[in-house]
């Protein structure tokens, strides 16, 4: 699959979680309430965000040392573990077993590992400038959200905010990847 597909992909399901949040009016469903719909949902997501993650290690956008390429492959393990809890849910698995632990525990997990690889990317100057930002956009999910619970005093993540700021920087992503392909196809023709 080459790495415009992959972005294209990661467009396509960037704005899962949000609906996903808009479905239950914004209030947050924990662990194993979710019906099929959302469980599909969260699994979509979990896909274009691991596409993203492939389309960034197949541009070597962390670098082209054996470093880039190990920053860049962890999320691929995390995200695909984390996608495991959305089938787990579906089919009422035990929320203690070891399995599920894991796959819950590779959500936040793979939102680190995303912040990793956006600075890496950034150092890494393998992408123009503005391709960089939108995984930096992406990495920044999680801490923003925590930063504006802190803020706001509040208990849980906002769900509207961080629907959005995912949905809109998946979005853009995936738009970046999909520019990074065009212009090295473009490259690659003009040094033919």
């Amino acid at each position: 699959m080459n790495v415009r597909t992959l972005g294209l992909i990661t467009m396509l399901c960037a704005p899962a979680m949000l609906i996903d949040g808009y479905r239950h009016g914004m209030e947050r469903t924990l662990n194993g309430e979710n019906d099929l719909t959302g469980n599909l949902l969260y699994m979509a997501f979990a896909v274009g965000w691991w596409c993203a993650m492939l389309g960034l290690r197949k541009l070597r956008a962390a670098g082209h040392g054996r470093l880039g390429r190990f920053i860049v492959t962890l999320p691929l393990i995390t995200i695909f573990l984390a996608a495991l809890q959305s089938p787990l849910d579906t089919g009422h698995f035990n929320m203690q077993s070891p399995v599920y632990i894991v796959a819950d525990l590779c959500w936040p997990l793979s939102m680190v590992l995303t912040f990793a690889v956006s600075v890496a990317a950034l150092f890494a100057r393998v992408l123009p400038l503005p391709l960089r930002l939108a995984p930096l956009f992406c990495g920044v999910s999680l801490p923003v959200g925590f930063a504006y619970m802190a803020f706001a005093r509040l208990q849980d993540m906002p769900l509207a905010e961080f629907g959005w700021h995912t949905a809109t920087g998946w979005f853009l992503l995936g738009l970046a990847l999909m520019a990074a392909q065009s212009s090295k196809t473009q490259t690659t023709l003009a040094s033919a």
